[in-house]
């Protein structure tokens, strides 16, 4: 039966393929990107846009794996093959949607603030963590348990680890990681357009200076 369904997926396989052609470049493009601007800023020791490329990276290199593995379980060559990748994929997810909250909380939004965007920048923010939290709160529950007994194997009970991977199919969890890549993509053009707005002389001149008579202002007042 596996032949046939090997037979079955080959045109989709080769669709899959010529669509998703360029998308590793453009991908591995941003990372080295984000990376350069992320040490540069390092060097120049402007916290708000360390916190804010650094944020960006994370978020770039997260859906990178994520397709990886989703394109592992669309082109393997057994049911085992997709139940291995499907556990993997699944601990990704649960680490993911726990991580990109946090990740994008109280003091990135203060990054922003301090790079003086507009509420419009906060309210795709906030569109967007409102699509992961509706993730977490549909998927949450089952993924935390394919993490703990069959992915990272938390618990050492082997007879539970495997009534859980008989509970669930590798196509579940490639459609859940379907679901994740969109608040993730969202993310990616937020920080397409965000890069294009905070990398403009004007506004790295204007932070700059803006920290610097901030931090003159605090040394005087410290001064006796």
């Amino acid at each position: 039966m596996e032949w046939l369904i090997q037979i079955l997926l080959l045109p989709k396989r080769l669709r899959f393929r010529w669509q998703n052609r360029n998308r590793r470049k453009v991908t591995e493009s941003l990372i080295k990107t984000l990376k350069a601007r992320c040490d540069e800023a390092s060097r120049a020791n402007v916290p708000a846009y360390i916190g804010v490329y650094n944020a960006g990276l994370f978020v770039v290199l997260l859906e990178q794996d994520v397709s990886a593995y989703s394109e592992a379980i669309f082109f393997a060559r057994s049911e085992w093959h997709r139940q291995f990748f499907a556990r993997g994929l699944a601990v990704l997810l649960h680490e993911g949607a726990t991580d990109l909250p946090e990740l994008l909380g109280k003091q990135y939004r203060q990054w922003l603030a301090d790079l003086e965007l507009g509420p419009e920048w906060i309210g795709k923010l906030n569109e967007i963590g409102s699509q992961l939290n509706g993730f977490r709160k549909s998927h949450a529950e089952f993924l935390k348990k394919v993490r703990n007994y069959v992915g990272a194997h938390r618990d050492h009970n082997a007879s539970i680890q495997l009534d859980v991977m008989g509970g669930f199919k590798a196509i579940d969890v490639y459609a859940i990681g379907a679901e994740f890549s969109e608040p993730l993509r969202h993310l990616a053009d937020f920080y397409m357009q965000l890069l294009t707005y905070i990398h403009n002389p004007v506004v790295m001149l204007h932070h700059v200076a803006k920290t610097r008579g901030r931090f003159e202002a605090t040394r005087h007042s410290d001064d006796p």
